[in-house]
């Protein structure tokens, strides 16, 4: 899966776009066919916004967090865009 990742106010961080790329490896299991994924990394205040958008299966998926640090971005934005895939999922298979 491709992720495109956008830095603003921000230095690009290598290490950060691998653990991401790492943390959203698992949400390839709830979809079918991901058409993409982007990442959106801003400081604003001395605090980090992150923000997934993923369209995947004909519908578009939205996750955003705000931190001071990067890796619990990236960690709660897993935990958000997994509970919108599952229930996703869920719905699919149900009917």
């Amino acid at each position: 899966m491709k992720i495109n990742y956008t830095w603003k106010h921000l230095d690009h961080s290598a290490a950060a776009e691998e653990y991401a790329n790492t943390k959203l490896q698992h949400i390839t299991k709830y979809v079918h066919k991901i058409i993409s994924c982007e990442v959106i990394f801003e400081m604003v205040h001395d605090t980090i916004h992150a923000n997934l958008n993923l369209h995947a299966d004909n519908s578009t998926f939205n996750a955003q967090n705000s931190n001071k640090d990067i890796y619990v971005c990236i960690n709660e934005l897993e935990e958000i865009i997994k509970h919108q895939l599952s229930k996703f999922h869920d719905k699919r298979t149900n009917h």
